[in-house]
């Protein structure tokens, strides 16, 4: 037998224990870069995250349920030990009182015909339907990291478009006031352009707190609910420009590769075992046993070593097993109807991301001319105040800012799409997103033809 741990060597054990957990806090617990890109904030995000902790949970539950049905067949070893005193009968050949004895057992189940083994693969197929789910629910959780990162630098242009906006307000109005302190304009102009000034001075406001909302949300998907980023940088996202494959190629992947249909279907080959377990439950069972025994009296009724091979044949279960068997199937049909109607859903999302995509990428083409109409305002604008032609050129810095909110919407949703496209498909149309392969489940090799 190995000997156990020392007390110093437990000590040592506990200390290092604690060091690593300090550490490991003390890593969760370091400030956000700053800058912060977008593969920094997808990189830093574990799995610690309430949402994710409990499909963690749930994960780890179906595996013990399915490390408790494979021990159920486990080899059974057991000792017992009796210190007797006793009053031996006169007919006794030993007469003496201590009938002490010490006893070794063994014992397994050998065969049960099926039953046994279509139980631990109906548990295999459930921790398989399980993995797929926090697989599913792992990549949600990214696709809603990328979106509040791109709602923050929303966020941030809105705020400088509403700034703008509000100061060239603010110089109108003040002018507004001058003149009409001159008798130049109304009074009923000049607060006209006071409820424009303030108007525009509100919604400022609320661009203000849109800001601090979508840090603050951001920061709690990160799982650092007091750590608000501060600095983000605008990336790249070179997949927007990569081709969109064709709607029926896009299906055929995604009904093979979906993660939650590849869940229910594993979910349903384990209700499908379970059926059979349940029918099994009427079958005979093959066991043996081997004991061993010693005692302090001599006793000729006593074997001192015995092997036992046992079959038992149920001969009446009443109604056990048809009812075991009616709630395994109905538990499979409700399963098939929920794997159908996700395949609805599944086909219907998967329609909308794609015509999402393909009005984004024509939307490209409005954006494309909506910046170069901004651009040459803004430069003739500029022109005539340089001329003194005009008093200023506020309204033209407006509209670049406009401009360039909504070329980010456009190609923030394109990426967020590129992403879902991923989420639906399990193909790797973003960078941003892990793939998993050869996920369990899957017995189609679809490809996307681009």
């Amino acid at each position: 037998m190995t000997p156990g741990p020392t007390p110093s060597g437990a000590v040592r054990r506990f200390a290092t224990a604690g060091l690593l957990v300090l550490l490991a806090t003390r890593l969760s617990a370091s400030p956000l870069p700053d800058p912060l890109k977008l593969d920094e904030a997808l990189r830093l995000a574990g799995d610690d995250h309430p949402s994710l902790a409990l499909s963690r949970a749930a994960l780890a539950d179906v595996e013990a349920a399915a490390q408790e049905t494979a021990a159920n067949d486990d080899l059974d070893v057991g000792a017992r030990l009796e210190a007797r005193l006793i009053e031996p009968s006169n007919a006794a050949n030993d007469q003496s009182h201590n009938d002490s004895r010490a006893s070794l057992h063994a014992q397994k189940r050998l065969y049960d015909f099926g039953r046994t083994a279509a139980l631990e693969a109906a548990a295999d197929s459930s921790v398989a339907g399980s993995q797929l789910r926090f697989t599913a629910a792992r990549t949600h959780h990214r696709i809603d990291i990328m979106k509040a990162f791109f709602d923050v630098l929303l966020a941030d242009l809105e705020y400088a478009r509403d700034n703008e906006a509000m100061a060239v307000a603010y110089v109108g109005a003040d002018r507004t006031r001058d003149r009409n302190e001159l008798g130049q304009v109304s009074d009923i102009e000049k607060l006209k352009q006071e409820d424009s000034f303030e108007a525009l001075r509100m919604r400022r406001y609320r661009a203000q707190a849109r800001q601090r909302t979508a840090r603050a949300k951001l920061a709690q998907l990160l799982d650092r609910p007091d750590d608000l980023p501060s600095n983000l940088v605008r990336p790249q996202l070179p997949e927007n420009n990569q081709p969109l494959p064709e709607y029926p190629d896009l299906l055929e992947a995604a009904l093979a590769r979906n993660p939650q249909v590849l869940s229910l279907k594993a979910d349903l080959e384990a209700a499908r075992l379970q059926i059979k377990a349940e029918r099994a439950g009427g079958r005979p069972v093959v066991s043996g046993s081997l004991s061993a025994s010693a005692g302090e009296r001599d006793v000729s009724s006593r074997d001192p070593l015995a092997a036992e091979l046992r079959l038992e044949i149920p001969l009446y279960e009443g109604a056990r097993i048809d009812a075991g068997v009616a709630k395994a199937r109905a538990r499979l049909d409700r399963l098939g109807a929920e794997l159908r109607q996700l395949e609805y859903n599944l086909r219907q999302k998967l329609l909308e991301v794609w015509l999402d995509i393909q009005t984004l990428l024509a939307q490209r083409e409005q954006v494309k001319k909506f910046a170069e109409y901004r651009d040459l305002n803004f430069d003739r604008a500029q022109a005539e105040y340089e001329l003194e032609l005009k008093t200023d050129f506020g309204d033209a810095l407006v509209g670049q800012s406009e401009s360039a909110l909504l070329a980010a919407r456009t190609e923030f949703q394109l990426a967020l799409d590129w992403a879902r496209l991923t989420a639906l498909t399990g193909e790797p149309y973003s960078p941003y997103l892990e793939v998993p392969t050869n996920q369990p489940g899957s017995d189609t090799d679809a490809t996307i033809h681009r």
